[in-house]
């Protein structure tokens, strides 16, 4: 049964603490997340407005990164796309979303820029950022951001290792809608086979011509038909079969 409880937002103690908890975590001696670090008015204060939000059990990308994105209200209030108090704290609380213990307890934890937003304006970190990230996407560009959003956030995937690392083709809607239209398995709300592979035509392959099309053609002014128009013959398979 989830519980309903208001969001919160850490201070620099809450954000060092948290640190601190992974820490720990990390190296066996915890394993879960202290209550005291969530609610503890040492670490945090109540977002205002206040908005309240239910501890849900999703544990994948395209169930929890909605939720949130609505019970914020994003699109209205970008301005929380990068407040590290926030994103950190929701990190907290939903640790067990995103950092899940497998059968044996243990959590396999990543570095710290995962779960503690440091840096906001520091892209190369803030991408890294299990729910910030996808969830500005989300945000920003709705159903285009649908290859980002795939299975648990324990598995980043190469499109969001590929794509993610540059700014100005992971907040691309026609870029996004071009990769959808050929890589984006409607029946099994997926990645088709060998998409994200490293061979020709994939989609590590399509972010490399990308940044070299990025020199010559203003992809912001095309939709993702347009682009896909121009790829070179090694998308031809990819292309044949993006109606589908």
């Amino acid at each position: 049964m989830s519980n309903q409880v208001s969001i919160r937002i850490f201070n620099e103690e809450g954000l060092n603490e948290f640190e601190r908890v992974i820490t720990e975590i990390r190296s066996g001696n915890m394993k879960e997340i202290p209550e005291t670090l969530l609610y503890d008015e040492q670490y945090s204060e109540i977002c205002e407005p206040i908005i309240n939000i239910e501890r849900v059990e999703f544990k994948n990308k395209n169930e929890l990164v909605p939720y949130l994105v609505a019970q914020l209200n994003l699109k209205a209030n970008k301005h929380l796309y990068f407040d590290k108090g926030l994103w950190s704290w929701l990190s907290a609380l939903y640790f067990n979303n995103i950092c899940p213990p497998d059968g044996n307890g243990k959590r396999k934890i990543n570095e710290s820029a995962f779960y503690i937003l440091k840096d906001p304006k520091n892209y190369t970190k803030y991408y890294r950022h299990l729910l910030a990230y996808p969830c500005r996407l989300y945000s920003e560009l709705g159903d285009s951001s649908k290859i980002f959003l795939i299975g648990t956030f324990q598995k980043r995937g190469e499109i969001t290792e590929q794509f993610g690392a540059y700014q100005e083709i992971a907040l691309n809607k026609g870029i996004l809608d071009a990769a959808n239209l050929m890589y984006w398995d409607g029946s099994s709300g997926n990645l088709k086979r060998g998409a994200a592979g490293k061979g020709a035509g994939s989609a590590r392959r399509l972010v490399r011509i990308i940044r070299q099309y990025q020199m010559t053609y203003d992809l912001n002014s095309m939709n993702g038909n347009e682009i896909v128009e121009l790829l070179p013959a090694e998308f031809a398979k990819w292309k044949s079969n993006q109606y589908n």
